[in-house]
């Protein structure tokens, strides 16, 4: 017995140097990715407007009624999230995913947009949900999940606020879209092996979240299958300067796998 202590304590301290120092190497590597250059918040855009087919600011609360019609009803639409849903890296409100979206979709919507950089679901949850009564939403869509995977929230947790966040929209909510974890393993501002880990972590983070959407009746989006590799093949042409955060073109075709969803009626 005493020689096969030996050599199993040394296994174990081997162990545990090689997770110390891995441990030390991606808090590094995440360390210097946070001090990156990263794009400010874009400027607030109007807050609950109405948003006519194109993305045209409507006038009044009635889609396309003419005069002595009866109004038709517009939907009000709200974002919580991230930084994906907040729009940084796009030139402007206009550009940024939700009104992309609401162009795609084509009819009028009133948009307010919740969402703030660096928030993971525990901050939605906390501080962006409680905002959501007053506006009297119709349809939320929720984009989070990246900052999670980055800061390695447990899964049981991410589930748990995830959960919770859902369950806790107001009665008035009659279609929820939920969006994936983004493909973290495409940024080259994360260098390797975090990129990997991100990576992986973030398609364990998007699994819980396709879960929860089957189990709320939500549609899921799967952001990182519907533009991981465009974003991998031409980087300089999807991603913001940052090489982190998508652009305009990023957006747009984020934009187009959600609105695909949408009208599919699930991803």
């Amino acid at each position: 017995m005493t020689r096969l202590i030996r050599p199993a304590v040394f296994v174990a301290l081997a162990l545990i140097v090689v997770l110390v120092g891995a441990g030390l190497l991606l808090g590094g590597e995440a360390w210097l990715a946070s001090r990156g250059q990263t794009p400010p918040d874009p400027p607030p855009g109007p807050e609950d407007l109405p948003i006519g087919a194109g993305g045209a600011v409507g006038i009044g609360g009635a889609g396309g009624a003419g005069e002595g019609a009866t109004p038709v009803p517009v939907p009000v639409v709200v974002w919580l999230g991230d930084s994906t849903a907040a729009g940084v890296g796009a030139s402007g409100p206009a550009r940024a995913l939700p009104r992309q979206v609401a162009q795609l979709l084509g009819h009028p919507i009133r948009l307010t947009v919740l969402a703030h950089s660096g928030a993971r679901v525990a901050d939605v949850l906390r501080l962006q949900l409680p905002r959501v009564a007053a506006v009297h939403p119709t349809e939320v869509f929720i984009s989070v999940g990246a900052n999670d995977a980055t800061h390695l929230t447990s899964r049981p947790r991410f589930r748990r606020d995830y959960d919770r966040l859902v369950g806790g929209l107001p009665d008035s909510v009659t279609r929820v879209v939920l969006l994936g974890v983004p493909d973290l393993g495409g940024p080259r501002r994360l260098a390797q092996p975090l990129r990997a880990v991100a990576g992986w972590r973030g398609r364990a983070l998007a699994t819980d979240i396709r879960n929860l959407a089957r189990r709320r009746r939500a549609i899921y989006v799967d952001i990182a299958r519907g533009t991981g590799p465009a974003f991998r093949r031409e980087p300089k042409r999807y991603f913001f300067s940052d090489r982190y955060h998508p652009n305009d073109a990023g957006y747009h075709l984020w934009a187009t796998v959600v609105a695909a969803a949408v009208q599919g009626g699930g991803g």
